[in-house]
């Protein structure tokens, strides 16, 4: 894939509707504080995936730099590591792992 000179994106990959190419729609954190859904999905994919970046990345069909990403503001907004973020979703009820829960 071919990178063009003022995108960090590959020409061939799209931008989400709505966010300009340039990365200014950028949004890392909800508005109250919270994990955003994106970042709920991507822990929950890195559980699904058991604890692999790649294999998260690949189940909610982003770059593996974006899913740790995702991860990494996820951890400095909370101030937990990626095993305490799982325990204190899970309690909490926020992050929900189908392959966990019960039948």
């Amino acid at each position: 894939m071919r990178k063009s000179a003022n995108s960090a994106l590959p020409d061939d990959q799209p931008h989400a509707e709505g966010v300009p190419p340039n990365g200014s729609g950028t949004k890392r954190m909800s508005s109250d504080g919270t994990a955003t859904p994106r970042q709920r999905d991507v822990l929950a994919a890195y559980v699904t995936a058991g604890g692999s970046v790649p294999g998260a990345a690949e189940l909610v069909g982003i770059r593996p730099s974006t899913a740790k990403r995702h991860l990494a503001d996820l951890r400095a907004k909370s101030g937990l590591s990626t095993e305490q973020l799982i325990y204190v979703g899970r309690a909490a009820g926020w992050l929900v792992v189908p392959s966990l829960e019960p039948s």
